[in-house]
């Protein structure tokens, strides 16, 4: 009879490190896919920002292009002869 006490209470303490290994391994596994998705949508957020970025260089660039190619028409306009320049009767 004091066998079948003593062998319970290992079982019964063998079982309850098993369930405690079990929580451990279920807690520590949320953690880590808690942290993948952290990293996952840091990620798509660094790549939008770069998107916009981009975007915006591209802008600015297209802009200064723009404006050197108008100041170049211009300068090119103010160059011309008054016989040459439009008379500004030209209307449609």
């Amino acid at each position: 009879m004091m066998i079948s006490n003593v062998w319970a209470k290992i079982v019964g303490f063998l079982s309850l490190v098993a369930a405690l290994l079990g929580a451990a391994l279920l807690f520590v596994a949320g953690q880590r896919d808690r942290a993948r998705e952290a990293a996952n949508l840091a990620k798509a957020e660094a790549r939008s920002k770069s998107a916009v970025l981009d975007a915006e260089r591209a802008i600015d660039k297209a802009r200064a292009e723009a404006r050197e190619h108008s100041q170049e028409v211009q300068r090119e306009a103010d160059k011309r002869p008054a016989a040459e320049r439009p008379t500004g009767s030209f209307r449609r």
